[in-house]
């Protein structure tokens, strides 16, 4: 993977740290990639971006606190919305000009959550609550092709605020050794698309 990330060009510092909400709706008739972890079908809130070049890493994205082992795969692309296409894996993105005489932006992955169903950022917060508690806590692990994070903290944004935060986009100092987790704070009883991202700082051992 770390090859691959040199050589795939993904999200620029404008990119925005927004998903596509998605709802778990009925019916067996539906693309594999709409599918959850649990086989069900996912109706999107607003329609799919067009298909990325994905590129399978060979590896994992696990939280093993929350047991979550998802396959891993580098998404290209350079849209205001981050949209990854499948609801079964972690997608992280390749930046070649992380780098700079300022720092390095930190390595993003990015996953869907789904309301009423399991897609892998649901692992990351309470299911079925309106207020949903994080259920990922600092010290938890985290491993990223086998690259070992430890989590620092959590914050829920604003997917603008988000969008916007040089912890997540900007050059940092040790930015190197840092990873962000992006997904979607799915709330029981909304509707829409969701409003808010769930952040996970964590930092390379």
């Amino acid at each position: 993977m770390r090859a691959l990330l040199g050589a795939v060009v993904v999200l620029a510092l404008a990119g925005a740290a927004v998903l596509t909400a998605t709802v778990l709706g009925g019916g067996d008739r539906c693309d594999a990639a709409l599918r959850d972890l649990d086989g069900r079908c996912v109706v999107l809130d607003a329609p799919p971006s067009a298909a990325a070049d994905l590129r399978p890493t060979g590896g994992r994205f696990e939280a093993p606190a929350q047991g979550l082992d998802v396959p891993l795969t580098a998404m290209p692309g350079a849209r205001a919305v981050l949209d990854p296409p499948t609801f079964t894996e972690a997608f992280v993105l390749a930046d070649p000009d992380r780098s700079s005489a300022s720092g390095v932006r930190p390595l993003v992955v990015a996953m869907h959550a789904v309301r009423d169903g399991r897609a892998p950022g649901n692992a990351f917060f309470e299911p079925g609550a309106p207020d949903p508690d994080v259920t990922v806590a600092p010290g938890d692990p985290l491993r990223v092709d086998g690259v070992a994070y430890v989590v620092e903290r959590t914050e829920v944004l604003s997917k603008d605020a988000a969008a916007a935060s040089p912890e997540i986009w900007g050059r940092l100092p040790d930015g190197e050794r840092r990873l962000v987790v992006l997904t979607c704070l799915q709330r029981a009883g909304a509707t829409g698309a969701a409003r808010e991202n769930l952040v996970v700082h964590a930092v390379r051992r």
